[in-house]
């Protein structure tokens, strides 16, 4: 059967093109993006804190298992993190401390004091955006679990990890 030169051009260069994508995207997986457009974040929803602790090892320890509606937000380059989480009875969990002196944790705060060892204070900024994220969220926070800083909302808590504040710990 003869062969048609046309075809050979044609299918050549598209199947090299075939090859070249599909290294791409195994090299990514393995080497951070290749796309300058990535914003270096990760997005994640869970129906359980069980489910999120078992996929993400970056999960706070303070999460309770039993909480539902979890979203979240982690950067790939720092430990810049977002969270969302309903909790049973709208309860704070063990772990967390609130300037309102409330919550079951009240005083036994995850980790090393800081901000002035203030619970209203809150540590650092959320540097991280999502639309379920509320904008003022800073103005209002109250509670801190650890290296986090959040506060409830409409029966949701919503929280922030700020890396400058996870960094300054590690050094204390």
């Amino acid at each position: 059967m003869p062969q048609i030169p046309f075809a050979r051009a044609v299918f050549r260069p598209a199947a090299v093109a075939a090859v070249a994508i599909a290294a791409g995207v195994a090299l990514t997986g393995c080497s951070g993006s290749l796309n300058p457009l990535d914003d270096h974040e990760e997005r994640s929803e869970y129906g359980s804190g069980a489910a999120a602790k078992k996929d993400r090892a970056s999960m706070p320890s303070w999460l309770p298992d039993d909480a539902k509606d979890i979203r979240y937000v982690l950067s790939t380059t720092g430990d810049d993190r977002l969270i969302a989480a309903t909790f049973k009875d709208g309860r704070l969990p063990d772990g967390c401390t609130t300037g309102k002196g409330e919550g079951p944790g009240q005083g036994k705060g995850e980790g090393k004091a800081g901000a002035e060892d203030d619970p209203a204070k809150p540590q650092g900024k959320p540097k991280l955006k999502a639309d379920w994220f509320p904008k003022d969220l800073r103005a209002k926070a109250d509670t801190r679990c650890g290296t986090w800083s959040g506060a409830m909302a409409e029966g949701t808590f919503y929280a922030w990890q700020d890396d400058d504040v996870v960094q300054g710990w590690l050094k204390e």
